[in-house]
């Protein structure tokens, strides 16, 4: 399996349709509950807060955050994981499809989160940029905002270039490599079943030191309050799996 130079600057179109649930099986609501439980803790979400999760997906974090808050919103834009989402959550949160660089709300939201490295897709910086003035506009004054994301000197110690793993009758070979010079982790996907390739994908996502995502946040009105190195809120350092981004819109 050939590893590609370049990867389409458009490939989040087409990576999250009907296998993503296979390729990421080990994301289950159960996994969940306790990165909700710490992200409610530390932005204290109440029942009359207005909440939407950005990149909401098959909805397993929305599924508790609506037992949190009263008034939970999920926004993807993969038709497909919304389906999946208003199977699990039916009329517990309310779904719309929309791309994050244009929120169909203003002004609307207590709390916005982003889990799971939803942040970076765009190879145009300013892209990446819009999503987080889009973030800001939508919150109301001195709402607050949670940013789940890779931390990247970790990310650069413990890379597996290439993997090959099982999953409900599929082989699932993965292919890493990180573009140093554009500063993204980049991952192809190949499903197989019974030998037959049936799927494929690809994923790219910029990195971002924590000086530079925190200063890039201030620039669209978003201030850090604390930075996390994991859902348990342990100190963020360069050896944490994450960099988890906690704040409020100034």
């Amino acid at each position: 399996m050939d590893v590609p130079h370049h990867i389409s600057p458009t490939w989040y179109e087409d990576a999250f349709g009907d296998y993503y649930e296979i390729v990421y099986a080990h994301r289950t609501i159960e996994a969940a509950l306790p990165e909700v439980a710490f992200v409610a803790s530390v932005l204290s979400v109440t029942r009359e807060d207005r909440v939407l999760d950005l990149c909401c997906g098959t909805g397993r974090h929305l599924y508790h955050m609506a037992q949190v808050s009263n008034r939970s919103f999920g926004l993807d834009y993969s038709p497909a994981l919304l389906t999946r989402a208003r199977a699990t959550l039916g009329s517990a949160a309310s779904l719309v499809r929309a791309d994050m660089r244009q929120i169909p709300f203003a002004n609307t939201f207590d709390v916005v989160t982003s889990f799971f490295t939803s942040f970076g897709y765009f190879d145009d910086e300013d892209e990446n940029a819009l999503v987080l003035h889009e973030i800001a506009r939508v919150l109301r004054r001195n709402g607050r905002f949670f940013l789940d994301h890779a931390n990247a000197p970790h990310l650069r110690a413990t890379l597996v270039p290439a993997s090959a793993r099982t999953q409900g009758g599929y082989e699932i070979q993965e292919r890493r490599w990180i573009d140093e010079e554009r500063s993204r982790i980049n991952k192809n996907t190949h499903v197989f079943r019974d030998g037959v390739e049936v799927h494929r994908s690809e994923e790219s996502v910029r990195l971002y030191g924590r000086r530079e995502l925190q200063d890039l946040l201030g620039k669209c009105g978003l201030r850090v309050d604390h930075v996390y190195g994991d859902h348990t809120g342990s100190l963020h350092t360069d050896a944490s799996p994450r960099m988890l981004v906690a704040g409020h819109k100034e």
